[in-house]
């Protein structure tokens, strides 16, 4: 078994944005930083992050088919998405059942005010007024450098 993540090219954005509409998630503009994972050369799971301000984005997106769940492409997706995008602050919005996954991943549950950008607690209401399951707030900051 092979596991692989890589950014999306241009071409595969219709795609994605077809795969997200499956799951009533939004769709990514060409400015997001949009992943795929693939396993053994077929596309197992999608993440972006979206690009909020000046050092800060919101990961998000996060779907692997059903197909494939269970190999660590959620794992794999989140960890590159995490060191590729270089930014100092990342959120993200997922399903309440995910929480374990996202901490393990260096995500903290963060409170809702004045220093989560305007942009991330209007897309966590919309996210908590549009789907059953509960959807929370988590952030994380950027491990400095290894020397």
């Amino acid at each position: 078994m092979t596991l692989l993540v890589r950014w999306l090219t241009a071409s595969e954005l219709e795609w994605a944005n077809s795969r997200y509409a499956e799951v009533d998630f939004l769709p990514s503009p060409a400015s997001d930083l949009v992943a795929v994972a693939e396993l053994n050369g077929t596309a197992a799971g999608l993440g972006r992050v979206t690009h909020i301000a000046p050092g800060i984005g919101e990961l998000g997106g996060m779907y692997v088919f059903p197909e494939h769940r269970g190999v660590g492409a959620s794992k794999s997706l989140i960890q590159f998405l995490i060191s590729q995008s270089n930014l100092a602050t990342l959120y993200c919005l997922p399903f309440e059942h995910l929480d374990g996954l996202y901490q393990a991943a260096g995500f903290k549950p963060c409170d809702p005010g004045p220093s989560v950008p305007g942009k991330v607690m209007e897309k966590h209401a919309w996210c908590n007024a549009r789907y059953p399951d509960p959807v929370l707030l988590m952030c994380r900051a950027a491990l400095p450098p290894v020397s």
